[in-house]
């Protein structure tokens, strides 16, 4: 980021209150910065056409622009990413996932772990839909496997415990109790409110 507008990142990077608070940060807007300010003198006024042209010619160890190997696509090239893509990316399922609208977001941050987030609804005191994100780094866990024993789970702390301890928390997420995940599912002091679908 080089000149962006900052009032704009901030209303466009909008990560759950409990992160934010987790790292003792006050708001995305004083964590959000140009770098064209940090600059050496001589390359603050350049344009970002001239900062990307200096960066190429840095990364290429070349003089010119001109001396960067490039590959000049096809027809045939072209065609073949347009199939491969309208495959993939043409296909609406891909796009937008399975349309789930949840009534409920809880998210909350764990030292060492990271934060855990879940959307999910709750219908006649049981969960029916659930989906986990977060920024926890557990490469091989089955997330699938914690959101499908979620699924039919009475909505109250002693249920929710047991589906997580079912679904494998500590393999799929990390060194997390399923007590503490099923407390801030039930807790609203966790509910984020401002990242409801």
């Amino acid at each position: 980021m080089v000149d962006v507008d900052l009032d704009n990142a901030a209303q466009a990077l909008r990560p759950p209150k409990s992160k934010l608070a987790s790292k003792g940060v006050k708001s995305v807007h004083s964590r959000v910065t140009n770098l064209r300010p940090y600059f050496d003198s001589r390359y603050r006024n350049m344009t970002l056409a001239q900062l990307q042209t200096k960066f190429l010619l840095k990364l290429f160890h070349v003089a010119d622009l001109h001396q960067i190997p490039t590959y000049v696509m096809t027809k045939a090239d072209w065609q073949a990413i347009e199939k491969a893509a309208t495959a993939k990316f043409g296909n609406p399922k891909w796009v937008m996932g399975k349309k789930t609208t949840d009534t409920n977001y809880h998210s909350a941050h764990f030292d060492g772990v990271g934060t855990v987030e879940i959307s999910f609804s709750v219908d006649n005191h049981v969960i029916t839909h659930a989906k986990i994100f977060g920024d926890f780094n557990k490469m091989n866990g089955n997330l699938r496997q914690i959101e499908d024993q979620l699924i039919g789970t009475p909505y109250n702390v002693t249920s929710l415990t047991e589906a997580f301890i079912q679904g494998n928390v500590a393999g799929n997420i990390g060194a997390v109790s399923p007590r503490a995940l099923a407390e801030m599912l039930v807790d609203k002091r966790f509910a984020d409110k401002a990242t409801i679908n």
